[in-house]
């Protein structure tokens, strides 16, 4: 009789145990569109080295299912391998509630990936960037009006030399 009691307790665990899973879409933005230079950006998910770094074109997202990211119901942590070239400047979620945390300086968010039941159960995260400003020529203008000043303010000094 103990067997029989040890052994509905294993498979209650196994059933309740279960992992859901739900797949991952990683979308990244350009704002405006069609601004930044590099046509495609890569990105890593925390806890799932198998994945390696994921490419992602600018202003599209992957193709859906069977080629998207299956993930069990948790929390990751989704990096976007830095590019000189553009600023991270916002990450946001469709669901809302799936995006944790966001780290504009690190260029990661924290997210909630959840199945429940739907294995169709779809978190697109949307990584939005900037292009980097070329520097303009407002500073050489600026720096030839403060030369352009101070040369005129020289010339009108009086001169202290001694004079004899």
């Amino acid at each position: 009789m103990s067997s029989r009691v040890f052994w509905c307790a294993i498979v209650f665990v196994c059933v309740c145990g279960s992992a859901h899973a739900g797949f991952v879409e990683i979308c990244k933005v350009s704002d405006p569109p069609d601004s930044l230079s590099n046509p495609f950006y890569f990105f890593t998910i925390a806890g799932q080295p198998g994945l390696g770094e994921i490419l992602v074109p600018v202003d599209s997202c992957p193709p859906p299912p069977p080629d998207a990211i299956w993930l069990p119901d948790g929390y990751y942590t989704i990096t976007e391998v830095p590019d000189p070239t553009s600023v991270l400047e916002s990450v946001s979620t469709f669901p809302d509630y799936a995006l944790i945390s966001v780290d504009l300086q690190n260029h990661s968010a924290t997210v909630l990936s959840a199945g429940d039941t739907d294995p169709t159960q779809e978190l697109t995260v949307f990584f939005e960037n900037t292009p980097v400003p070329e520097p303009g020529m407002g500073w050489v203008v600026g720096l030839g009006l403060m030369v352009w000043v101070l040369r005129g303010n020289l010339a009108k000094r009086p001169s202290y030399a001694a004079r004899a």
